[in-house]
């Protein structure tokens, strides 16, 4: 009788095992995947804020030269404001007041987005595409001015 009474408790413990084993394996590969994916998180992460900062450099680098452009149209404004008869020449200082005020507008917002993160980035981003729209239909405003002479 001791015999079969213990192979009674070996076949339990088998059939436990058994019934058990396909738990404890799926919770250890779940723990390892776990850990899989939170590296993966964390090196995506390392990713995805590289891309933010390539995308970020990208669009100043845009905007810079846009801006170096605008400026520069905005001197050729003032050399022909110079040399323009009365009635032009006073609307054109009007304009170009206005257009100067604006370019300061843009330089406080491009500051703005040199120290924006990620969470303000779109944000700025928006704003200083907004002032450069409004700067340019400024210039074509006062360059009006210069055709209408």
């Amino acid at each position: 009788m001791k015999r079969s009474g213990r192979l009674t408790v070996l076949v339990c413990a088998a059939f436990v095992t058994l019934l058990f084993l396909p738990g404890l394996v799926r919770e250890v590969r779940a723990e390892e995947d776990g850990s899989k994916a939170a590296v993966k998180k964390e090196s995506g992460g390392t990713s995805a804020a590289n891309g933010f900062s390539e995308e970020k450099e990208e669009f100043k680098r845009k905007a810079k030269e846009k801006i170096a452009e605008l400026d520069k149209k905005i001197d050729e404004l003032e050399v022909k404001a110079k040399e323009a008869g009365s009635e032009a020449k006073a609307e054109a200082k009007k304009g170009l007041q206005e257009l100067r005020g604006k370019r300061a507008a843009l330089k406080k917002d491009m500051e703005k987005l040199e120290a924006s993160g990620k969470k303000t980035w779109e944000a700025a981003k928006q704003k200083v595409n907004d002032a450069l729209d409004d700067l340019e239909k400024t210039y074509d405003k006062v360059v009006s001015y210069f055709k209408s002479e």
